[in-house]
């Protein structure tokens, strides 16, 4: 068990101030004092007093109020304060910086370190254009400057230059005297705190320098794996060994790029120590291990779902988040109805929106949930203050957060109740932003409300967990009964050296500032490493062998020591794996049949059905019978069926004006190019307003353009051309028998010709199929053959002397087709040019249609259903529904044989 060492056990019995250099080492101490208390049997004893440095300077600044030596009115800048004052020096900057945010969190931390690190003085301001003073260290001096005349004109200070002024005033405060004070696992001080420390010790304190660990090193082991996530993966499983051991022991990982592997760290855990914790319903219980480093309180799903909320009444969201707000169940108004609500986002998808405001999702909601939306519609009617002081702002988030019934109706599990309790704290930290900003807009305020909140870092509170996973700063210094060390490869330990950019890298390394140089770098890196050595009886030191593409070798600096045996070495089989090993035999059923249509049922899905079967069969039952359709894409502008119906849409305008091809011929240039604008703008109408109104007005007018552009060059190239004919019939209706069973079409346009028969047009916006791929076992593009047989068992004295496909897609606009003979369309090809014995006229060609599609309806009316493309690679692509048909999985045989391999 780790223990306190024995000055620290005197200076808690004695009473002394215990400061360390953060707070998790604070309560370590604590806990550790409580529990050798309660060993030694004591009931009662005097609570362990042990603060973090950021705590003790507030308790100074609490005591130089109460010795009346703070100057009137002064106040202490909270580091929220601080934090905004510095965003709004920088946003007066006016530059076009590309992050302001993250300037300003550098210029705050350049700030600190000039007083942290300097003599005392105010030397940014030698930095405004002479040496070696970069640009941006001038940027910086202009902006220090604004900021500590700011500071004097609020008569405030803030927390980076308390020391210093601390340090005038200790002699004139009796605490002070007498007081005793420890400062406890540091690795180093900064000249502010060594210039505090003195300053206190000559006011009357007993300053003393404790260590919290051991002066032996423990038992040193190495360990390496064969990549970071294997490296993790042994040390987890050599905590999860050793804490069912000793479960009384304290056993710690410390992972040196902790924060950017947080959530990969966190995954293999709940894999390798707590497996049956994974299952749903198990989120909220205890897990047998910590996790330092929380995430942003702004990234915490209950107070995001709440500030999108407050941003939603602002502005409208961006269609993805405001989809996932209607879907949590942080919104619930009384009914249970996020799967409804879920569905709302396919609409807006099709619909092509991109974003969504409060007052769109209100009329949307008022089918699947009518009492949110009578809800929300009520809290949007309401007349908000346009500005209003920070706490007038927090107060009102708080009334509409709760109209609009946030945190929702269900019970809070613990995670949940104190991330609403830290949002609680957070509105009430807000609240004293009038210090600095006495009134903000509700725009302003929010932003700064959004900024505040990802600079809070929240952890919630559990109960003690024998495995305990940090980072290396915070391990340095704790005491445990085990440490594995992870992460230590040569080119990451010692870390390279990164310098301010906003302070001079000269100035930086005269002072000997964090992070400066290399030497700095290795000679704190040292120090650190030495200190985990001593952390605890048993320490291991890892790294990784490979990292992405290269080759790792252990960092100088470990210790020397054997090499980890038994299991710290050997990878774990994850619960998936073990589950995965230990799976029943399966049987394997192949099922590729739906059942058959009724006798005489309707063929729902006109052409597409037979399209689709012809494609894969299984695509065809999935799309028609299944009803499996595939998730809408999220389009910029129109999307390509849009495109599609405009252009049909505008042909249909303008032959229903034009009518024969005579007419068309006697037109001028001027009447034609009115004529097909006009047919335009009669296309452009038959999308709803609606959908015009979520695209900008440039994307309209191109479409138009677009439009005119296409009607102008098929007229031209290939209406002009050819022979006499009249529109009759635009959208069409036929009804074709197919293996017995009725399919209703729709042709898109019959001409009659002036020699006797029809041609049948048909418009694509797409690529068309050479007209030999029509004819094939599982024909492609079968549209025409349909239209075909349907307008002949419809009107059999009337030939089909022409049928083709209309290619209107830009750049590509040409027309392909078949013709009974060379004056129904010269521009067409003749049955005998196909590459087809078979085939030697007409009648022969329509004969063959007939074979192969009634052979695809005779499919479709048995059930078929194999998954089976024509084109795995372009069928598949366009169908999108793998995960229906499984296309591409190994089969259950093969996937056992290769495990027995």
């Amino acid at each position: 068990m780790p223990f306190l060492t024995d000055s620290l056990k005197r200076a808690f019995a004695a009473g002394t101030i215990v400061v360390t250099p953060n707070r998790r080492l604070a309560r370590a101490l604590v806990a550790l004092h409580d529990r050798e208390q309660r060993a030694a049997g004591c009931r009662v004893w005097p609570s362990a007093r042990a603060l973090p440095w950021d705590a003790w300077l507030r308790m100074l600044w609490q005591e130089a109020l109460a010795a009346g030596v703070v100057p009137a009115d002064a106040r202490l800048r909270s580091p929220l304060q601080s934090a905004h004052a510095w965003d709004r020096i920088v946003a007066a900057e006016g530059m076009p910086l590309i992050d302001p945010g993250r300037a300003a969190v550098l210029a705050a931390d350049a700030w600190v370190l000039v007083h942290a690190w300097g003599a005392g003085g105010d030397s940014w301001r030698a930095w405004a254009g002479e040496g070696d003073a970069t640009d941006d260290c001038a940027l910086f001096a202009r902006w220090a400057s604004r900021h500590a005349r700011e500071l004097r004109n609020a008569n405030a200070i803030d927390l980076a230059e308390f020391p210093d002024l601390f340090c005038a005033w200790a002699s004139a405060i009796p605490s002070l005297r007498g007081a005793a004070l420890a400062f406890a696992g540091f690795a180093e001080f900064s000249p502010q705190q060594e210039r505090l420390l003195v300053a206190t010790a000559a006011a009357g304190a007993t300053v003393t320098r404790e260590d919290t660990l051991p002066s032996a090193r423990g038992h040193m082991l190495r360990a390496s794996g064969a990549s970071p996530h294997d490296e993790i993966a042994c040390a987890l499983a050599w905590a999860r060994a050793r804490a069912i051991a000793d479960p009384e022991a304290t056993i710690a990982i410390a992972v040196e790029d902790l924060a950017a592997r947080r959530d990969e760290i966190r995954a293999l855990a709940e894999d390798i120590l707590c497996p049956a914790l994974q299952w749903p319903g198990a989120e909220g219980e205890q897990r047998p291990y910590n996790l330092s480093l929380g995430t942003a309180l702004s990234e915490v799903p209950l107070i995001a779902a709440a500030l999108d909320l407050l941003g939603w009444t602002e502005h409208p969201l961006p269609l993805g988040r405001a989809a996932a707000l209607l879907r949590s169940p942080w919104i619930a108004v009384g009914t249970d109805a996020w799967m409804s609500r879920a569905r709302l986002e396919s609409a807006w998808l099709t619909e092509g929106r991109a974003k969504v405001s409060l007052r769109m999702a209100i009329a949307a909601l008022s089918g699947p949930d009518p009492a949110m939306a009578e809800r929300w519609a009520a809290v949007d009617e309401r007349r908000w203050p346009a500005s209003g002081s920070p706490r007038e702002h927090a107060e009102a988030w708080r009334k509409r957060l709760a109209a609009l019934g946030w945190p929702g109706s269900r019970p809070l599990d613990s995670a949940e109740y104190q991330a609403s309790c830290a949002w609680d704290e957070a509105l009430a930290e807000f609240a004293t932003l009038g210090a600095v900003e006495p009134r903000m807009s509700r725009g302003d305020a929010l932003a700064a409300l959004r900024a505040y909140l990802a600079r809070v870092v929240f952890q919630p509170e559990s109960p003690p967990a024998s495995i305990q996973i940090v980072g290396l700063l915070e391990a340095a210094g704790q005491p445990f009964d085990a440490l594995w060390v992870a992460g230590l490869a040569a080119e990451r330990w010692p870390p390279s050296p990164r310098p301010s950019a906003l302070l001079p890298v000269s100035w930086q390394r005269e002072r000997n500032v964090p992070h400066s140089s290399a030497a700095r770098e290795l000679a704190y890196a040292t120090t650190l490493t030495a200190q985990l050595a001593r952390g605890a009886p048993e320490v291991v030191f890892s790294f990784a062998q490979r990292d992405d593409d290269h080759a790792c070798t252990p960092s100088l600096l470990l210790p020397a020591g054997q090499a980890l045996e038994g299991d710290g070495v050997a990878v774990p089989v994850t619960i998936a794996q073990a589950q995965f090993a230990l799976r029943p035999p399966r049987e394997y059923v192949q099922d590729d049949a739906a059942p058959p249509l009724e006798e005489g049922a309707n063929l729902r899905g006109g052409a597409r059905l037979v399209e689709a079967q012809s494609d894969c069969p299984f695509k065809g039952m999935a799309m028609f019978r299944l009803g499996a359709e595939t998730w809408p894409e999220a389009i910029d502008g129109l999307s390509a069926l849009e495109r599609g119906v405009l252009v049909h849409a505008a042909l249909a305008a303008f032959w229903r004006v034009v009518k024969t091809h005579e007419a068309f011929l006697a037109l001028s240039s001027t009447a034609l190019r009115s004529a097909i604008t006009q047919a335009t703008e009669e296309a452009l109408t038959c999308l709803p307003s609606a959908r015009w109104r979520v695209v900008s007005p440039l994307v309209q007018q191109g479409e138009g353009a677009r439009l005119e552009s296409l009607l102008g060059k098929w007229l031209d190239d290939y209406e002009r051309p050819r022979p006499p004919f009249m529109v009759s019939q635009i959208e069409a209706e036929r009804s074709l028998l197919l293996a017995e069973h009725p399919l209703r079409l729709r042709l898109d346009r019959i001409d009659t010709l002036d020699g006797g028969g029809v041609a049948i047009i048909d418009y694509k916006t797409g690529d068309t199929d050479v007209a030999n791929s029509w004819f094939e076992a599982r024909p492609r593009a079968p549209q025409l053959g349909l239209y075909a047989l349907a307008q002949r068992a419809v009107h059999p004295d009337q030939q089909v002397r022409a049928v083709a496909y209309a290619q209107l897609k830009p750049g590509k606009v040409t027309v392909r087709g078949l013709a009974a003979d060379s004056r129904s369309w010269p521009q067409l090809k003749l049955p005998s040019s196909l590459k087809d014995d078979g085939i030697a006229d007409w009648r022969a060609m329509e004969a063959r249609w007939s074979e192969i599609l009634g052979a695809i309806g005779a499919e479709i009316a048995g059930g078929a259903a194999a998954v089976t493309p024509r084109d795995p690679k372009k069928t598949c692509a366009r169908c999108r529904r793998q995960p229906l048909c499984r296309i591409g999985a190994p089969a259950i045989e093969d996937r056992e044989a290769d495990d027995d391999e």
